[in-house]
């Protein structure tokens, strides 16, 4: 079971069940994403300001490479430990960016996937709040049937009734 950090926006007036269906759910696990595909995956979760310190550090290691002669393990070595890092840590910078813009840590759900985090999540936060009244769609009016043999249309000549 994995644990579902769930965020809500700052409030900006609208009511409260607009807010819990504005919420995020972040798992707490190990990004693969961000392991394989470190910098990509950075500017898919728009972390500009990662992805610039990311593209710095690379840009060292490449002018440490030409100026100094590094050996390929070395290279190797540095980039799957950034990698590693951001793994374990992916969420976690996402988490710190939304709370950066006044996003609020509201609940931490436990579940076996998203579709699930989110069904408890919303019970729990829906749970207080009385559910408004079904509103029945009207039943047309009986249409008239006019009375006799109705044509048929298909591959019976005749109408028989049952």
């Amino acid at each position: 079971m994995a644990f579902y950090t769930v965020m809500t926006p700052p409030p900006d007036g609208s009511d409260r069940r607009e807010e819990i269906e504005r919420a995020r759910l972040v798992p707490e696990r190990f990004a693969w994403g961000a392991f394989l595909f470190t910098g990509l995956w950075l500017l898919g979760k728009r972390l500009w300001l990662a992805t610039l310190l990311f593209v710095l550090v690379w840009g060292l290691l490449i002018w440490l490479n030409s100026r100094f002669g590094l050996h390929a393990s070395a290279l190797s070595l540095i980039y799957w430990s950034i990698a590693l890092f951001l793994g374990i840590e992916g969420h976690n910078l996402v988490l710190r960016k939304l709370t950066r813009r006044g996003w609020r840590l509201t609940d931490v759900v436990e579940a076996r996937n998203l579709a699930e985090a989110e069904r408890r999540y919303f019970e729990r936060a829906l749970a207080g709040e009385t559910t408004l009244p079904r509103v029945e769609a009207a039943t047309p009016a009986a249409v008239a049937r006019p009375s006799g043999p109705l044509p048929i249309i298909g591959l019976f000549p005749e109408a028989r009734g049952r």
